[in-house]
């Protein structure tokens, strides 16, 4: 028995965070020409480095980690103003002596019978796309705050990934093992040409061996996911939850929104605004005794329901000094301005240790399971120039939930926050209209974010928000939502604080049953489902994929937004 609990953890550590492997390449994979290096990491798949002052780059990055792939057969020809790689798919041409351009550099590649040639600069119309940060304000007709970003896959056969300006990731001795940093100075450029033509699945592949593989997420984050923005109190949970088994509903997960804690200046017409332009209590980590008197009991009876807790979370305004954490935290981190609040400072790693440690470590010993990280307000770090912050929250506190409980699967709750952020699953999507065309729309965008391995959007079933002509809730578009969420990877009912929205399925007597008939579908397909979170694991290929990644040459596979395997 315990031979089978030791062989069960290995597996269950191995699934939940993927190995970063090498990000020095095999030398033998590596050609150098002056100020140019060149890095054969597949037969379709070239890294391509120039840098002004001859140095390269070996660090990995925040998209790339793994460098070290089995070295592909290619052949080289160099001479003295000419140096070209042959792979048994592409060739590869650089004239030597200056920065990558159309003028000096190109790639040759077949793509059903046809030559394909491309150069640095080469637009991509055909691009397949990938996904966005949010869709906040999307109503279906447009996409919301965010445009779409680019994809891995392309009908034109060919993506690049200019990795030039994204940060590294330099090891160092702290219990991280690694910290971002800024790129050296000076004129670089580090792009990654995948030429897979339409062989899809194999460029996805790929991509996960250079980029991570997409961790396995626990099983009950499959399941159904009860949240909503309302202020409600710990004993009007408890009449929740047994109402929902009153109904024969099952439920795995409880959110609780950002009423949980204090606060404050919100509760006023026209609250104001902190010294970070946050309104006053919209970061938050006091409870809010009036609705939680005891949270270690509240906490203690969600584990006896066997319900997985998440606390929201909008970390931008710091730790103020009306905080109960205030003191623990000020003393932690070393902060000398006593009665002043501390900035968020996330990328700074005496910051994040503190914070871990005096912030959101007590709570998590009471019971918090998980937190929703949402995310909202300035792109990029005040501190280090040009760092998502997006990004580097959902690295830290993934790698947080990792050393936090080494025996349990890791994961987060957050936003895409640009390539490479498939390693830390999982997502929502944001704030949405409930509007048929939204929903027409979510099923592109869900099987879409597979062309970047992004396979696990959560979506608010039902919409999060109405126009203001809209009086109602529409039984009928909730339970069609309800019906494509059985069908989507992460499973959760959600909407804003305005009374015309209702979530509760008993308010719709003549819908209840289709709709609790949804949920237990799901519930029936959790081995379908869990089989095709492994898949991912193993693919590349998210659950929810594209027609075209089957039938790659026929038109009609493109033209089908609304249809996904």
């Amino acid at each position: 028995m315990k031979r089978a609990t030791i062989l069960f953890t290995v597996l269950w550590l191995t699934l939940g965070a993927a190995a970063a492997g090498n990000p020095k390449a095999d030398p033998r994979a590596v050609v150098e020409a002056g100020n140019a290096r060149f890095t054969v990491l597949t037969p379709q798949l070239i890294r391509m480095e120039w840098s002004e002052d001859g140095r390269f780059e070996d660090r990995a990055t925040l998209t790339f980690v793994n460098r070290e792939t089995p070295v592909p057969d290619f052949k080289v020809r160099d001479t003295k103003s000419r140096l070209t790689i042959t792979t048994p798919v592409l060739t590869l041409t650089y004239t030597k002596g200056g920065k990558f351009s159309d003028k000096n550099l190109k790639a040759v590649f077949r793509l059903n019978g046809r030559e394909v040639v491309w150069t640095p600069g080469t637009e991509d119309p055909q691009n397949l796309m990938g996904t966005t940060r949010t869709l906040d304000g999307c109503d279906g007709r447009k996409l919301g705050r965010e445009p779409m970003e680019q994809g891995l896959l392309s009908r034109a056969g060919w993506s690049v990934v200019d990795d030039s300006g994204r940060h590294v990731l330099t090891p160092d001795g702290s219990a991280w093992k690694e910290w971002v940093e800024a790129r050296p100075a000076g004129d670089r450029q580090d792009l990654y040409l995948f030429a897979y033509g339409h062989d899809y699945k194999q460029a996805l592949a790929d991509f996960q061996l250079v980029a991570g593989r997409a961790p396995l997420p626990p099983k009950y984050t499959f399941g159904y996911w009860w949240s909503r923005y309302w202020q409600y109190s710990d004993n009007e949970f408890v009449d929740l939850v047994q109402k929902l088994k009153s109904v024969d509903i099952p439920i795995d997960v409880l959110i609780v929104d950002m009423d949980w804690h204090e606060t404050w200046g919100l509760r006023k017409k026209n609250p104001a605004k902190d010294e970070y332009g946050q309104r006053i209590g919209w970061t938050g980590y006091t409870w809010q005794k009036e609705l939680f008197p005891s949270p270690a009991s509240f906490l203690r009876w969600t584990e006896n329901e066997q319900l997985k807790v998440a606390l929201n979370l909008h970390p931008a305004s710091g730790i103020q000094p009306y905080e109960d954490v205030y003191e623990p935290f000020t003393r932690e981190y070393g902060w000398t301005e006593k009665g002043k609040s501390v900035p968020f400072h996330i990328d700074e790693q005496k910051w994040a240790d503190a914070y871990f440690k005096t912030v959101l470590n007590p709570m998590e010993r009471q019971g918090v399971d998980f937190w929703w990280l949402d995310w909202q307000q300035w792109m990029e770090s005040k501190f280090t120039p040009g760092l998502s912050n997006t990004f580097w929250l959902n690295y830290t506190f993934f790698h947080h939930a990792e050393q936090q409980n080494p025996a349990l699967r890791p994961f987060i709750y957050h936003r895409w926050g640009g390539l490479g952020s498939h390693r830390y699953p999982l997502a929502f999507s944001g704030d949405t209209y409930a509007k048929w065309e939204t929903l027409a729309f979510l099923p592109y965008f869900t099987a879409t974010s597979s062309n970047v391995n992004y396979g696990y959007w959560g979506h608010d079933i039902g919409g999060h928000m109405f126009k203001k002509e809209t009086k109602a809730t529409d039984p009928e578009l909730y339970t069609r939502w309800l019906q494509y969420g059985v069908f989507t990877p992460i499973f959760k009912t959600h909407s804003t604080k305005d009374p015309r929205i209702e979530r509760y399925l008993w308010f719709f007597p003549d819908h209840l049953f289709v709709m609790r008939d949804a949920i237990r579908l799901r519930y029936t397909l959790a081995p379908y489902v869990y089989n095709a979170a492994r898949e991912n694991y193993d693919t590349g290929v998210g659950m929810c994929r594209p027609m075209y990644y089957d039938h790659p040459e026929r038109d009609e596979a493109y033209n089908v937004p609304e249809q996904f395997m």
